[in-house]
């Protein structure tokens, strides 16, 4: 960064606290032990000039209003209807994404220099630093505001322009032809296509991913249900013994689990199930809320059941494994759980809990996936959501798009 030379080496007379003193470019004197964390504050300036070239150390150090940079540097985009506006916006999210980023870590540069800035507050230097920490704080939050407006308007506009947003799914699938994923095969990739039906390695992607960013929820992989909570691969029949053994299995699957997510005081647990491979629901278990819940987007299976009598309901047969599974994972949480014959337990179960519904065959794993987001972000499925990138839609288009984005920025590409 060449406007950031380094601190000159001249030592001038020791400061009250035994510290020698340096002159330091654009700050003047300033204690040697302040300097020796500076090189990181300047390195991350000099990152962040990557994407906003006019973001100097005089314009933190001076500027009432340093947020008038990203204007200059983030100019408007083409208006919604515009050919232009998808590759647009999603080049100013991935800069704003990154600048986040890179701001992340300025909390634990301003902790390391705090007790240095604090011991020689004195120093006119130290009042320059503090307002550089100030202005990149501020530009941090504009960053931040800026990027969320920009995800709204494109969510917004994948759902407005629904045959626009499947042409350019259908150029990423092609594209995707000609490129090799590295994390996934193409066979599965496009599975997220329009009017695709999406298979397990798909929903056992992003459930790994979201999972492990997250610090409250375990997300088991599509193998689980069928393994453990089924009597068939077809995840058609719920098991009706369950024993020693199986709370064995259940034990090594969720600890495997949590080191794979880095997960360790998880709240909630996130269960896909593949239903005789031509549906996708899941389940969720909340140790916060004291709740059981299966999120079926079928309209018939959710409305026609919730009229019927609780023993003759499609799901109660997988409610009641939901619970013996609940009282297992109690237990390895060191906690207990009794729901077996507990009529006073503050816990409530719903096999068919309302959800957003699909309109046609195929769009079941975008709703799973879907449920998980809102589970990561609410701890359960809200049926009503104003969030644009948490909303449901009629043809689930635009969130089939973000899908097949996320796994193409996931793979540089």
């Amino acid at each position: 960064m060449k406007d950031l030379p380094p601190p000159s080496a001249l030592h001038l007379p020791r400061c009250p606290q035994d510290c020698a003193l340096v002159d330091y470019a654009y700050l003047g004197m300033t204690s040697s032990c302040i300097a020796h964390y500076l090189a990181e504050l300047w390195n991350l300036i000099s990152a962040c000039q990557s994407c906003v070239p006019s973001l100097s150390v005089p314009l933190l150090t001076t500027s009432d209003n340093v947020t008038t940079v990203l204007g200059h540097c983030f100019g408007p985009l083409p208006s919604e209807d515009d050919e232009g506006f998808y590759s647009s916006s999603q080049l100013r999210i991935k800069q704003l994404r990154r600048l986040l980023d890179l701001l992340s870590s300025l909390p634990d540069i301003e902790s390391d220099l705090a007790p240095a800035l604090k011991l020689h507050n004195n120093l006119s230097s130290c009042q320059t630093i503090a307002v550089v920490f100030r202005n990149l704080r501020l530009l941090h939050q504009c960053i931040f505001e800026m990027q969320a407006a920009s995800e709204t308007t494109l969510f917004h506009s994948l759902e407005a322009y629904p045959d626009r947003t499947a042409q350019i799914l259908r150029s990423m699938m092609k594209l995707s032809r000609r490129v090799k994923l590295p994390n996934i095969s193409f066979r599965n990739f496009e599975t997220i296509g329009v009017g695709r039906w999406v298979d397990d390695e798909i929903i056992n992607y992003f459930v790994a991913k979201w999972c492990s960013r997250s610090s409250a929820v375990l997300g088991l992989s599509t193998f689980f249900a069928s393994n453990i909570l089924f009597q068939q691969n077809s995840c058609l029949t719920a098991k009706r013994v369950l024993g020693l053994e199986d709370e064995i299995k259940v034990q090594r699957w969720c600890r495997s689990t949590e080191k794979a997510q880095d997960l360790k005081d998880w709240e909630s647990v996130f269960i896909p199930i593949n239903e005789n491979n031509s549906h996708w629901y899941s389940a969720c278990i909340n140790f916060r809320s004291q709740r059981i819940e299966i999120y079926d987007s079928l309209r018939h299976v959710c409305l026609v059941n919730r009229r019927k009598p609780v023993q003759s309901r499609k799901n109660t047969d997988i409610m009641l494994v939901l619970m013996w599974l609940t009282e297992v994972l109690s237990r390895l949480r060191g906690e207990t759980v009794e729901l077996s014959n507990n009529p006073f337990t503050a816990w409530r179960c719903d096999p068919h809990t309302e959800v957003p519904f699909q309109p046609n065959s195929y769009d079941c794993g975008i709703h799973t996936l879907w449920h998980l987001r809102h589970v990561l972000y609410f701890g359960s499925v809200r049926a009503r959501c104003e969030l644009h990138y948490l909303k449901f839609s009629d043809n689930m288009i635009g969130q089939r798009l973000i899908l097949a984005q996320e796994l193409f920025d996931d793979c540089n590409l």
